[in-house]
């Protein structure tokens, strides 16, 4: 009897140091992504390639509204000229991950002008991030403009 209470002890006491490890664990990561994510927002003000590449997986997927876009056409999309970003910025963003996937929730701001005049775009974001040999990738991702 006393072997199995301490051999219950035992486990409640690993069980909890694991536990405690993986929220710790969880909270590094969650606030990492969330730099990622703000990462992503500050890419686009300055057209900066290198930072698309390396956040974007391969095979990566966007959705906005009915369109859909692969990784190539998002990267074109980012470099062009077209639209000269001024500001982007992210809000209310929540991370859930569970094991090597985390999918984060928010709000996207991106205000500049091209040629039919200013602009001030709000998306609703859904991202999906994987753990790709101990680097977080966007795998796909949706966003809804607000009209």
């Amino acid at each position: 009897m006393k072997n199995q209470v301490l051999f219950l002890a035992i486990i409640a006491f690993i069980s909890a140091n694991v536990a405690a490890q993986q929220r710790q664990t969880h909270s590094r990561d969650s606030a990492l992504i969330i730099q990622l994510e703000n990462n992503w927002a500050k890419a686009l003000i300055t057209h900066n390639e290198p930072v698309f590449n390396k956040l974007l997986a391969t095979g990566f997927i966007y959705t906005e509204n009915e369109k859909m876009y692969s990784r190539e056409d998002v990267i074109r999309s980012a470099m062009s000229v077209e639209d000269t970003i001024r500001d982007a910025y992210n809000k209310d963003m929540q991370v859930r991950i569970k094991d090597k996937t985390a999918i984060v929730t928010g709000w996207l701001f991106v205000n500049g002008k091209n040629t039919g005049g200013t602009f001030k775009r709000k998306y609703r974001f859904t991202d999906v991030w994987y753990n790709i040999k101990g680097a977080w990738q966007l795998i796909a991702a949706q966003d809804y403009l607000l009209p």
